[in-house]
């Protein structure tokens, strides 16, 4: 039964176990364990991941987010995952990932995002992290794949993304520029967090450090559930991370984000919204 208090917790409580089974095209695959559940909660993408563990991480009440997500709406809104819970008799023998395992311990939900350590089970290697995309960072090494470096900046406000396809809680697309001729595809967080950096920017030396960079703006259109187009304008890189507006267009709605993640939470709930208005309107004409 989950605990209330903070300080009540015992020390397994506050890990998570996560079960990695695959990494191929860098979409993470595999199951999560807590002490809170008698079977692992699997998951396809870290999308997917991160619903999950927010979900949980509000039902222990550990850790505590500092701040509400934002959303499109002004409402409260709950951003859950559509994932079962597999039984304890089933994966017990194989809670270990066929990729690799690690203990996530997430100790703080500030400023939207993650503050904590995680382990690599398999070297033992254990590594902090500051924000969702530094856990990114970290994963994709030990996962094996690259961390591409962020380009030297093209030189123009607007650069395109374009989700093409959605199932479940992940986003493909592609990364367009106005400088650049052809498009540059992501299937997955990783491959967007980069290209969307390759097109900013760098900052110049002597800069300010509290981080500012010259603003960028990115056009989303989500094709199969759309169309629901956003504009992503990143104007601070603080707290490492990123911070910014992201505009709705077709519900002219503007949000400011304070973190990658909340990016993604945002972009999840408005795609997820669009896709149930499409379903209903198939209905209603069924």
């Amino acid at each position: 039964m989950p605990m209330t208090k903070k300080g009540l917790l015992p020390n397994a409580y506050r890990f998570i176990h996560i079960a990695a089974d695959g990494f191929e095209d860098r979409i993470l695959k595999g199951r999560l364990y807590h002490d809170s559940r008698e079977g692992g909660m699997p998951f396809i993408g870290l999308s997917e991941m991160i619903l999950i563990l927010e979900e949980l991480f509000d039902e222990i009440h550990y850790p505590i987010k500092s701040v509400d997500y934002r959303n499109f709406s002004g409402k409260s809104r709950e951003l859950k995952a559509e994932t079962g819970e597999m039984e304890a008799s089933q994966l017990l023998p194989e809670r270990k990932g066929k990729k690799a395992d690690f203990t996530l311990h997430v100790k703080y939900r500030y400023n939207a995002t993650w503050q904590g350590s995680i382990t690599n089970l398999g070297t033992g290697e254990r590594k902090s992290f500051l924000s969702l995309m530094e856990l990114m960072d970290i994963l994709a090494v030990s996962l094996g794949s690259q961390i591409r470096p962020g380009g030297t900046g093209l030189g123009k406000r607007m650069c395109e993304v374009t989700v093409r396809n959605y199932e479940g809680c992940q986003m493909g697309g592609d990364v367009s520029h106005p400088a650049v001729a052809d498009r540059r595809t992501f299937i997955n967080e990783f491959d967007l967090k980069e290209e969307i950096a390759a097109m900013l920017d760098p900052l110049p030396e002597g800069s300010r450090p509290d981080g500012i960079i010259i603003p960028r703006s990115f056009h989303v259109a989500v094709g199969n559930y759309g169309p629901a187009t956003f504009v992503v304008r990143i104007l601070f890189r603080r707290n490492a991370t990123w911070q910014g507006t992201v505009s709705w267009r077709e519900k002219r709605s503007q949000v400011n984000f304070r973190s990658f993640m909340e990016l993604l939470l945002l972009m999840q709930e408005a795609v997820g919204r669009t896709g149930e208005w499409k379903q209903q309107e198939r209905n209603i004409s069924v």
